[in-house]
C-alpha cells in the first residue's frame, strides 16, 4: 500500500477515532458515572484486515503506516548480553510482532536489537530515542544508533523524556527539536515522535508545532488519575492525528526487583490486571501501539497472547477499573516524577 494510500485512510479512519474513551474514565469522575459502551458493531479504531492467529494491525495516526498494536519494548533486556537480547528479538519477529523500541540509554539493547533484526530489518518498524539537551549530544547518539542498529534510517526517531530534560530553547532556529525536524528532511528517520513519562503540559508546544508524527506517553489505568495524559494530551494529539504509542502499560517495575535483581522485576501493577491493562490503552480512541517491554521469551508469548485476545472494555470493567486506579493511585503517587512544573 503506498504512503498516499495510508494517509488517506489514516485521514478517514481517525474522523471514526474522535471523542474520549467509551465509558468516560475520567479523571476524578465516580464510578457509577461511568455510561454505557459503545456498540460493539462500532470499532473504534478500524484498520487493515488482519487474517487469522496473527497479531492485530492499526494505522499509526499520520504516517500511515500499519503497525502491529504491540510493540517490543527492549528497555527490560538491556543488560543481558547482545546475543541474548538478539535472540529474544527473534522471538518476537517469530511471534509476530513487527515493531521494535529501542534507545541508546537501554544498556546494550541497541547493539543487541541491530545483531538480531538482520535481514528481518526491512520487516520491522524500528524506533529509537535521542535524549539530549544540546545539538553535539543528538548528534552523537543518532550516530551511535545507526552504527548499533545497522541501520542507516529510522523509521521513527523519539525527541525522548520531555519531562526529563532542558526543552527551553529546544525549538528555537538552534535548538535540539529543530535539528531533529532537519534530520528528518534529510532523511534520517521516515518520522518523528515525541514521549514523556511526567511534567504532561509540556507536549502541547511540540504537537502543535506540526511537525511531530507520533506521541508516546505513559498511559495506565492507574496513572491516568496522577499524570492524566489520557485527559490532558491525548485530545490534542487527536486533534493533530499524530499515531499514538502507549508506554509503561503496567505502571513500570517495582522498586523493589525480586532477589534484587532487575532481570527478576515484576510488573508494578499485580499479574492479575496485566491483561485488563492492555486491553484499557487498546480501548482508547487514536492509541496505536501498546510498546510493553519484556525480560524474556516467555513474557513476549504471554504479551501476544492477550493482544490477540483483545476486546474492548465493557462498561462494567471500566467502572472497576475506575475505582481501582484512584485507589492504587493513592499507593503509587507521583512516582514516575512530578505531574507538573516546581
Amino acid at each position: 500500500m503506498s504512503n498516499k494510500t495510508n494517509s488517506n485512510l489514516s485521514r478517514r479512519t481517525f474522523v471514526r477515532r474522535g471523542g474520549m474513551l467509551a465509558g468516560g474514565i475520567l479523571l476524578g469522575a465516580e464510578p457509577t458515572a461511568v455510561p454505557a459502551a459503545e456498540p460493539a458493531h462500532e470499532p473504534k479504531h478500524p484498520a487493515p484486515n488482519t487474517p487469522p492467529g496473527e497479531l492485530p494491525r492499526r494505522v499509526l495516526g499520520r504516517t500511515g503506516v500499519p503497525v502491529t498494536t504491540l510493540a517490543l519494548g527492549t528497555a527490560p533486556c538491556g543488560k543481558r548480553p547482545p546475543r541474548e537480547i538478539a535472540d529474544l528479538v527473534n522471538a518476537a519477529l517469530d511471534e509476530g510482532i513487527r515493531y521494535v523500541d529501542t534507545s541508546e540509554k537501554y544498556g546494550n539493547s541497541q547493539e543487541g536489537v541491530g545483531l538480531g533484526l538482520g535481514r528481518r530489518r526491512k520487516d520491522v518498524f524500528l524506533a529509537t530515542k535521542v535524549f539530549a539537551n544540546s545539538i553535539k549530544e543528538a548528534e552523537r547518539s543518532i550516530s551511535t544508533s545507526f552504527k548499533l542498529l545497522k541501520t542507516d534510517c529510522f523509521d521513527l526517531l523519539y525527541y525522548h523524556g520531555l519531562g526529563c530534560l532542558n526543552i527551553e530553547g529546544a525549538m528555537d532556529p538552534d535548538g535540539v527539536f529543530t535539528w531533529l525536524v532537519k534530520q528528518k528532511k534529510a532523511g534520517k528517520c521516515r518520522f518523528l515522535g515525541v514521549s514523556a513519562h511526567k511534567l504532561p503540559a509540556r507536549c502541547a508546544q511540540f504537537i502543535e508545532s506540526g511537525e511531530v508524527d507520533v506521541l508516546m506517553t505513559l498511559a495506565n489505568f492507574v496513572d491516568r488519575h496522577t499524570y492524566g495524559f489520557e485527559e490532558k494530551v491525548f485530545p490534542l494529539a487527536r486533534k493533530h492525528n499524530l499515531g499514538i504509542v502507549a508506554m509503561k502499560v503496567f505502571g513500570g517495575i517495582r522498586s523493589k526487583p525480586v532477589d534484587g535483581k532487575r532481570s527478576r522485576a515484576t510488573p508494578q501493577l499485580d499479574a492479575q490486571y496485566l491483561e485488563l491493562a492492555i486491553r484499557y490503552v487498546l480501548s482508547m480512541p487514536g492509541v496505536a501501539v501498546a510498546n510493553i517491554g519484556a525480560h524474556n521469551a516467555e513474557q513476549v508469548r504471554q504479551n501476544v497472547q492477550w493482544v490477540k485476545n483483545f476486546r474492548p472494555l465493557a462498561a462494567d470493567e471500566e467502572t472497576m477499573l475506575a475505582s481501582l486506579g484512584r485507589r492504587l493511585a493513592a499507593q503509587w503517587g507521583e512516582h514516575l516524577g512530578p505531574v507538573v512544573e516546581t
